[in-house]
């Protein structure tokens, strides 16, 4: 079984529902939801068991879903990494996703400079 089969397959907690939010929120950050953002976030999606059908609910009603933080250090750096993909998927790195993003780290126990040293890793290739 791989890791997002691991990770997401049971979401009695709703850690999935959560990490789709983030990646909308992420996303719509800049007040452009790209083509290329919207692909990725579905095929995220996908891997975690999720329709199209379902993330629009998520970001048609995000106030239904609650933050709900993963368990293990492994899955919330698997989610930032998620997240830094759907913002740099469009070439384009705006500093309001950027600060959401490492909002997002805190909430996770990861230090914000793993943001940093993604986006760096991302800018070299």
């Amino acid at each position: 079984m791989d890791i997002f089969s691991k990770i997401f397959k049971s979401d009695k907690e709703g850690i999935r529902r959560s990490h789709v939010k983030n990646l909308i929120s992420v996303a719509l950050a800049d007040g452009n939801l790209s083509t290329e953002e919207w692909n990725l976030m579905v095929y995220l999606a996908e891997k975690f068991d999720m329709s199209e059908s379902q993330i629009l609910e998520i970001r048609d009603n995000p106030d239904s879903v609650s933050f709900v933080a993963p368990k293990t250090y492994e899955e919330s750096a698997l989610q930032i990494e998620d997240l830094v993909m759907v913002m740099a998927v469009d070439r384009e790195i705006n500093p309001t996703e950027v600060d959401l993003i490492k909002k997002i780290a805190l909430k996770l126990n990861i230090l914000p400079q793993m943001v940093d040293d993604l986006i760096s890793r991302i800018q070299g290739q």
